[in-house]
């Protein structure tokens, strides 16, 4: 639920702060009032898209922020998405600057717009005054009948998405081994090439690095040989040596030690450390030994690093990468080679895949037409009470090629007098007449989903006289399951609200200012109903007729005949002022 709503130099609004409850909220002022730029503020809020001039004139930045209940639905995303859990309510900032792009906050932390989407989605469902044009795209109705079905939950569309997925995979790894034969025979002869290249270096794994350690000691054997045998000479085999005169010092403190026992750790340790120098004296000569200054081989070295190297650069790999590229090129040649055998086999895993992808489908669309048979019969009462009981509403079924979302094609037909077939409802159906269809189908779809608000932009456009009222009790109904916003101009509508938010608009100093009342039940919700009733001027009989208008509406509400009516609540903020300058 919309707990709060505050604007900020959006669109010409300069700031506004609106506190929502749950039941029925209705925005009635004259047009031009800025109702309609509350509503548009919200889709932002859910991840609509911007247009450029959603600042306001002479502003460097709009802000909009909101407030909304934690529901359950909600929790559970905030968790997915890493982002912070705050307690019962979750806070949405959205910020739009002249220099640069917009910044989203969600409970404080900075997001994309794509997670507000994620956040948010199918949790704000707002219906325009021309939200009857999406009803009349057929592309639609498929959808909207798997949403009254509830039927992404069920198991039977788990199925049906894991068999197309394997299909769709066996269709992509067929289509991958088919091609022109000249083009295949092409692509042989090339993996040939680059493999063959390869296998004729025939590099092994850190040899490259190997190779780099023996070439700069073959490059350096002299000086090597030098520094080596230097070495030697003080450790062991030239007069004076550092053995030597550890020997001499042995001996020495040896003889000490017979008059002085306290000496004998001093005797170990120069004994020990004459063995090592004895030990590394051996390792140089062994390695002076083994040193190989052989100018031949060095070549080959240079010439097997440059082999390696040249490889490397050419396939823009390491070694490890090439060793990599090399078992890759094998594969798909092998692939290619045998592709007859494969093909074979693929194409009986992608005819077992369409066989359980067609099954599923059609279990699909056994579960489509019972919540279709559903959907019809909900929407006809829905109509009947819009005063169309006459009116035809049905569903068609058409086979389509298998896809994502299984084998159907649906569409919807309507009939508004007796005696006529029913068509396609979009050629059928006049402006008022799809207006009363939609009605009926969000009342029909009002406990389908996870939507905890509901927003109607004078959806009720076109309808006007008896129907009116009807129209005020349908949406007080779907205010039962969820949180339902309406604009309308419909007086009929706004005697059924839970909440009445006026929309004023006025100059002052040469600036617009609007203000946001809040109309408490008595004179001043009754006069705005005479006011809508009668125009600019409110007659005694506007106000009779408006009072009779509540005491209906009241009437018929404590007697049940709202469904599951969720009483209302006080607003938890407090309604400001809001002023605004045009644009």
């Amino acid at each position: 639920m919309l707990i709060t709503l505050r604007l900020k130099n959006f669109a010409v609004v300069e700031e506004a702060e609106v506190g929502f409850g749950p039941g029925l909220t209705v925005l009635t002022g004259e047009t031009g009032a800025g109702k309609s730029i509350l509503i548009d503020a919200l889709g932002l809020l859910v991840g609509g898209r911007a247009e450029p001039d959603v600042i306001r004139a002479g502003a460097d930045e709009a802000v909009i922020e909101g407030l909304f209940e934690r529901s359950t639905e909600l929790g559970h995303r905030l968790v997915e998405l890493g982002l912070p859990d705050d307690g019962p309510e979750v806070s949405v900032r959205r910020a739009f600057g002249r220099q640069g792009r917009g910044r989203v906050h969600v409970n404080g932390a900075l997001v994309t717009v794509g997670v507000l989407q994620r956040l948010m989605k199918g949790q704000v469902d707002i219906a325009g005054q021309h939200e009857h044009m999406a009803l009349l795209d057929s592309a639609q109705h498929l959808g909207l009948i798997d949403r009254f079905g509830e039927l992404v939950e069920e198991e039977v569309t788990v199925r049906y998405r894991a068999a197309w997925e394997r299909l769709r995979e066996a269709a992509a790894r067929l289509q991958a081994l088919g091609g022109d034969e000249s083009q295949v025979a092409g692509r042989i002869d090339f993996l040939t090439f680059q493999l063959e290249e390869i296998e004729r270096v025939s590099p092994k794994p850190g040899e490259d690095v190997a190779l780099e350690v023996e070439r700069k000691r073959l490059g350096s054997s002299e000086k090597l040989r030098h520094g080596v045998g230097s070495a030697e000479e003080l450790i062991s085999t030239r007069d004076g040596s550092a053995t030597e005169l550890l020997g001499r010092a042995f001996q020495l403190v040896s003889e000490a030690e017979k008059l002085d026992p306290a000496l004998g750790p001093v005797r170990e340790a120069i004994f020990r450390t004459r063995a090592e120098l004895e030990e590394a004296s051996h390792g140089l000569s062994r390695y002076l030994s083994a040193l190989d200054s052989d100018p031949k081989r060095l070549e080959e070295v240079d010439d097997r690093l440059d082999a390696i190297r040249r490889l490397c650069r050419k396939h823009a790999a390491p070694l490890e990468g090439v060793l990599g590229k090399r078992t890759a090129l094998a594969a798909e040649l092998d692939e290619l080679v045998h592709r007859a055998e494969r093909r074979a086999e693929v194409e009986a895993e992608r005819v077992k895949a369409e066989a359980e992808a067609t099954a599923a489908a059609l279990k699909l669309t056994a579960a489509r037409k019972v919540a279709a048979g559903k959907l019809t019969q909900t929407v006809m009462e829905g109509l009947a009470r819009l005063s169309m009981a006459s009116a035809r509403f049905e569903v068609q079924f058409e086979l389509a090629p298998l896809g994502a979302w299984g084998a159907d094609a649906a569409q919807f037909l309507f009939s508004a007098n007796p005696g006529e077939a029913v068509r396609p409802l979009a050629k059928v159906a006049s402006g008022g007449e799809a207006s009363r269809v939609m009605l009926a189908m969000k009342a029909a779809l009002a406990d389908s989903d996870s939507c905890v608000c509901s927003v109607f932009d004078e959806a009720d456009a076109g309808i006007g006289g008896a129907v009116a009222d009807v129209v005020g009790r349908l949406i007080k109904d779907i205010s039962g399951h969820r949180q339902v916003l309406c604009i309308t101009h419909l007086p009929q509508v706004a005697a059924h609200a839970d909440a009445h938010l006026r929309i004023e608009k006025g100059e002052v100093k040469g600036r617009t200012r609007s203000v946001v009342q809040a109309l408490d039940a008595g004179d001043a919700r009754t006069r705005e109903l005479a006011r809508m009733l009668s125009g600019v001027e409110v007659t005694r009989e506007a106000l009779g007729a408006a009072e009779a208008l509540l005491r209906a509406a009241n009437s018929r509400l404590e007697g049940g005949a709202a469904l599951r009516h969720v009483k209302p609540r006080r607003n938890r903020k407090k309604l400001t002022e809001v002023q605004r300058r045009s644009a």
